[in-house]
This record gives structure tokens, sequence and C-alpha cells, in this order.
């Protein structure tokens, strides 16, 4: 399934749609699973972020950085193509306004629930 994000947030598409989506767990063996949905193991994935999400079309669907729609954003917005690969095996990153001087945190979790926008406009405070 695709959905456009244009009328929910990220945390909103996260918590009220993708959880929303677990078949009654009365009806899981009449699904064909070996055990009820939770959190872990339920049929669905929902990327923490935009940027996660070009990181695991990447790794999973074997699609470029150059062909795919928020990679092609990430470089319209100055960011190198080899920090993208960089960034995509959740380095360790200093942010900023964020972290303390010499301090570094993982690039997912500083992306984590962020809308695409807020991402783009967040890069330049990321050491590359």
């Amino acid at each position: 399934m695709k959905l456009t994000f244009s009328s929910y947030t990220l945390p909103t598409f996260l918590f009220k749609i993708a959880f929303a989506v677990f078949p009654s767990l009365d009806q899981y063996r009449r699904l064909g699973l070996a055990s009820k949905p939770n959190t872990g193991d339920n049929g669905v994935h929902a990327s923490a972020s935009p940027f996660e999400a070009l990181a695991e079309r990447n790794n999973w669907l074997g699609m470029s950085v150059e062909e795919d729609s928020y990679g092609k954003g990430l470089l319209a917005a100055g960011v190198p193509l080899q920090t993208i690969a960089k960034w995509s095996g959740d380095s360790q990153v200093s942010v900023e306004g964020e972290t303390k001087d010499g301090k570094t945190m993982s690039v997912f979790d500083t992306l984590e629930d962020l809308d695409a926008d807020t991402i783009l406009a967040k890069v330049s405070k990321i050491s590359k």
C-alpha cells in the first residue's frame, strides 16, 4: 500500500493508521498466522522517517539514491551522495544546536518522527 502524507504527519500515520491495521487478535489463525500479531511481528512496516525509508528502499529493493524521489530531494538540498550512503548505515553524527561538543548521536534517531520537509531543512545542521 502506498500512502501520501499530505494530510498526515509521520507520528500521526504511525500511531493512528499503521498500528490500527492489526487484524483482530482473535482472527490470527484464520489469516494463517502462527501467533497473535504484536508490535514486532505484525506484517506492517512503517519506517521511522523518510530518510530511514530511503535507506531501506536502497537496501531492500536495490533502488539507487539518484532514482529515489526522496534521494533526489536530499541531493538537491546539497547532501553529497557519499554522505547519504554513510548516513544510511545509521552512522553517529553531531547536530548543531542539539549535541554537545564532541558528542554524537545516531542519524536515524536524529531524524526519527520528522516529516520530509523538516528533514530537508535539518540536514544542513548535521555533520557530514
